[in-house]
């Protein structure tokens, strides 16, 4: 039997309608609550606003529509139903003012230059012509351990700078490829393996490894730079983010998580005795399809070497006692700009002249993931709206009272805690957006640093690794037919726990040894 054959049909409680029922529960909830929640102790605009914040959980965890544009609803009924507190003048044109006002963020912008370094990537092969360099290292198929470990770290090297989804995209058709080989090697049995724990352990790890990987920097997946956003606002911390001290911790904590995902699978899913040379000859096979390196190639990858010498040169600078030089760049050269400087160079960079041919062409604006940006703008859209009419300070009062402690670290495992829940059955932005804002009223009703637990719930939203629907790279691998809900549920579950530990310890570290994601003052 083929390997990419799917077995069966998904289990039921997967084809249950529940865009259906979400569409009449949303609304029904947010009824509900009007019609008989008018005693809660809140200002009227919060109060309007959670009504809409239901609406708007509801539908994004059952998608009766997509998650951006029920962001993109949830906006626009705050204004409607009048939950935008007005600025001084009081006019209908503030009410729209107030509540668009987060799409004009440069940390959009930072977000959307970014995209455009990972479309180039992936329209001239770059990303491909990396992971298959990486696969071929030597010793990389020495055993079942280093083929997960080698799987993992291509996932996290392309993730760290491009997103999730694509990384995972890229990596997805070697992926098969492998288990393709392995099953065939093993003659007609081979349709079991294709389907049995080793071979899913290969497709999950192509997963999830793209979680850790985004992790290790601001760029590397949108969660993070949801946290980048916040912390800028003044309600927050009013100062942006260091892109080298970020990786001072992403970057060892994704290894971290990256040897805890191999250690994971080599435990959950032992392959046993396997011959791995048929899986060495195909990925030199495939590495040698590849053409020689193209001017669009060698155009994105200076490019691309020159945006992240840019982002992190002023922490370099900083480091070496430059703290002059670092100021400047911070000043001229901000990570929101040197994004967007970026698709602009690649735009004037020809890879035919002669034909008019450049590095990127018109209809790439077309291949843009915009609705990650609609819905990275909705969301902060609607987190500022929960600070403004302090609906977050009611929510933080609830929970702190629950939580009964002041601990910071009490704190930050209950962030942590959260993030994973949420991000389990909504995007991993539009978790961090809900969580984030609500996260800094606990603290301060706490009377606790509120770094730590904030940090903890930006890392932790990257995790969604239980269900096929948790995040696009998990839906991407369970379209393959060959893993059973089950076993994506139980090895997804058992990650989500490894995770939450790792987060918390290295966080508790980091701290204790003065780190902060902040430039120094």
């Amino acid at each position: 039997m083929n390997a990419s054959q799917p077995p069966t049909q998904d289990p039921a409680w997967l084809r249950f309608p529940w865009d259906r029922l979400g569409l009449v529960l949303g609304p029904a909830l947010m009824t509900a609550w009007y019609a008989f929640g008018g005693n809660v102790a809140v200002e009227p605009e919060a109060y309007r606003l959670s009504g809409v914040l239901i609406l708007v959980i509801v539908w994004w965890i059952t998608e009766p529509l997509p998650i951006p544009v029920t962001g993109l609803l949830g906006i626009a009924l705050a204004v409607i139903v009048g939950a935008v507190p007005l600025d001084e003048s009081g006019s209908a044109y503030d009410a729209a003012r107030i509540a668009l006002a987060p799409f004009g963020s440069p940390t959009l912008f930072f977000l959307l230059g970014g995209m455009f370094i990972g479309r180039a990537m992936g329209r001239h092969g770059l990303d491909r012509r990396i992971a298959l360099g990486l696969l071929n290292v030597r010793g990389a198929t020495s055993s079942p351990t280093m083929l997960l470990a080698a799987l993992a770290l291509s996932v996290m090297i392309l993730s760290m700078w491009i997103s999730n989804t694509a990384s995972t995209a890229m990596i997805y058709p070697v992926t098969l490829g492998i288990i393709s080989v392995l099953a065939a090697s093993l003659g007609e049995g081979g349709g079991d393996y294709a389907r049995g724990r080793f071979a899913s352990a290969l497709l999950l790890i192509t997963a999830y490894a793209s979680s850790a990987g985004g992790i290790a920097t601001p760029i590397g997946t949108t969660t993070n730079v949801v946290a980048m956003e916040y912390f800028q606002q003044a309600a927050f911390f009013g100062r942006p983010i260091d892109f080298g001290r970020w990786m001072l911790v992403g970057l060892p904590m994704g290894l971290v998580l990256g040897a805890v995902l191999v250690a994971w699978f080599r435990w959950f899913a032992p392959p046993g005795h396997l011959d791995l040379s048929a899986v060495r000859a195909y990925l030199k096979r495939e590495r040698a399809k590849l053409k020689p390196w193209s001017a669009g190639e060698r155009n994105t990858l200076v490019v691309f070497l020159m945006v992240v010498s840019l982002w992190i040169a002023p922490s370099l600078c900083g480091l070496v006692g430059a703290s002059a030089w670092a100021a400047w760049l911070r000043e001229h050269f901000p990570e929101q700009i040197v994004a967007m400087m970026a698709p602009v160079v690649l735009y004037l960079l020809p890879v035919d002249w002669r034909a008019r041919k450049f590095s990127l062409e018109p209809e790439d604006f077309g291949r843009i993931d915009w609705g990650t940006l609609m819905l990275f703008g909705s969301g902060l859209a609607l987190g500022n709206l929960m600070v403004r009419t302090g609906l977050v300070d009611a929510m933080a009062g609830g929970t702190f009272e629950w939580l009964g402690t002041g601990d910071v670290w009490a704190v930050t495992a209950v962030a942590i805690i959260g993030g994973l829940v949420l991000s389990e059955f909504t995007s991993n932005a539009a978790a961090a957006t809900a969580l984030i804002p609500v996260v800094l009223a606990i603290c301060k009703e706490a009377g606790v640093d509120e770094m730590p637990p904030l940090m903890g719930v930006t890392f932790a939203a990257s995790f969604g690794s239980a269900l096929p629907v948790s995040t696009p790279p998990n839906a991407i691998v369970y379209g393959s037919g060959l893993l059973p809900s089950r076993r994506m549920i139980a090895a997804g579950l058992g990650f989500d726990v490894a995770c939450g530990f790792v987060v918390w310890i290295v966080l508790r570290i980091a701290f204790s040894l003065g780190w902060s994601p902040f430039p120094p003052s």
